[in-house]
């Protein structure tokens, strides 16, 4: 689904709850759906795609909305994410809230749509207790996302394993700030995607969310979902703290 006109009242992801980065995956009393709006800026025009931005997030944060804003570091070169938290869909029948009136916004969607070669559009469903909260004093940068397509039939399976095997497993070593999240509208709905909050790129040369577990014990963990699994795709996104509000 493409549509480079609207933006959607975005969020708080890829930080689910729109108020601190990652607030919304590292709670487990938060929102129920990100909504997350992914745009493909054309070759050589980041520059102005960005300048375009910061405009937006200006008049937006006036207006009184919110987002957060992330760009791949580690993926598809020249695509950002803007991601806005609801607790259900019927919040979608109040229509989107531009930041800008009448010329002014006019002028910024043409300039916009200039600089994007297409976007797309997916809604996420929050997993209640796949939450690991992040430290109240921890500072994410960088967030590790997985995208793991499961088998038809096998989503009862992974889903247990999960429950039972994987987030009892990261909980034990006490790592902060990790979540799972499922694909809702927009992509395969066999889609389940982990998000790993880092501060830097340094955090990840540590093992991380099995720092405490052996390599055999990590391979015995992840092979039980190995079958399971039918397509994965890694990426790795950098919060602009500038560009979100």
């Amino acid at each position: 689904m493409t549509d480079k006109k609207y933006f959607s009242r975005l969020i708080a992801i890829v930080a689910v709850v729109m108020l601190a980065p990652l607030a919304g995956f590292a709670q487990d009393e938060g929102p129920g759906y990100l909504q997350v709006r992914t745009m493909f800026v054309k070759s050589g025009r980041i520059g102005d795609f960005l300048e375009l931005q910061a405009e937006f997030a200006k008049a937006g944060k006036a207006a009184g909305l919110s987002r957060d804003f992330w760009q791949e570091v580690r993926g598809e070169n020249g695509a950002f994410h803007a991601v806005r938290s609801i607790d259900k869909l019927a919040e979608n029948d109040a229509g989107f809230q531009a930041p800008m009136e009448g010329e002014a916004w006019d002028n910024w969607i043409a300039a916009f749509n200039d600089t994007v070669d297409r976007s797309t559009f997916q809604i996420l469903r929050v997993q209640p207790g796949h939450n690991i909260p992040a430290a109240e004093d921890s500072e994410t940068n960088l967030m590790l996302l997985r995208y793991r397509t499961v088998a038809p039939g096998r989503g009862g399976d992974y889903r247990a394993w999960i429950e039972n095997d994987l987030l009892p497993a990261i909980r034990k070593g006490e790592f902060q700030g990790f979540s799972y999240i499922k694909m809702h509208m927009g992509g395969n709905p066999n889609t389940w995607i982990s998000a790993t909050q880092y501060p830097n790129w340094a955090a990840m040369d540590d093992t991380g969310i099995f720092s405490h577990m052996s390599g055999e014990d990590i391979s015995a963990l992840l092979t039980k979902s190995n079958d399971m699994v039918v397509d994965s795709e890694v990426k790795i996104l950098r919060y602009r703290a500038e560009l979100s509000f």
